[in-house]
């Protein structure tokens, strides 16, 4: 019976936790499909910071979110999940007590992912000499909607 009381401190009914698996595994299969629907990979990442040490549950959901997308973007493995723990390690302390501001704080990392992974990505490309990602802007859009979302979220 204590099992099921720790699921009523998170907050999470099962059906929410329902809806957001469902959102986790389907929706970067419409973001395949549909170009103009962002990844929202500074948002998710942004969560999977702000949850390594609070909230497990949705840090694992974090975590399959970027690595379904990966798959279905056919993108390189893990990159995305490698970028916020950089960002993790080397950043968030640091702007943590520097911004005060949660939504400021949530501005600057969602910026900072989106374009730490977008160059990582364009590093790639050249290395590899292949062409994972466009340049135009389409990755504009990508940044301000991920953006917008996380400040009204």
């Amino acid at each position: 019976m204590n099992r099921f009381k720790d699921y009523e401190d998170e907050g999470l009914t099962v059906t929410k936790k329902f809806f957001l698996l469902t959102f986790v595994l389907f929706y970067p299969l419409f973001v395949s499909m549909y170009t103009m629907l962002p990844p929202l990979i500074g948002l998710v990442g942004y969560s999977l910071i702000i949850n390594i040490d609070k909230n497990k549950f949705y840090m694992f959901v974090s975590l399959l979110y970027l690595l379904n997308l990966d798959l279905n973007l056919t993108l390189p493995l893990f990159l995305s999940i490698f970028i916020s723990v950089l960002i993790y390690i080397f950043f968030y302390a640091r702007l943590k007590l520097l911004i005060r501001c949660r939504v400021c704080l949530l501005f600057a990392l969602i910026t900072l992912i989106d374009f730490s992974y977008y160059v990582s990505l364009f590093v790639y490309d050249f290395i590899f000499n292949a062409s994972t990602v466009l340049g135009d802007m389409l990755l504009i859009f990508y940044i301000v909607v991920d953006i917008f979302i996380g400040v009204l979220l």
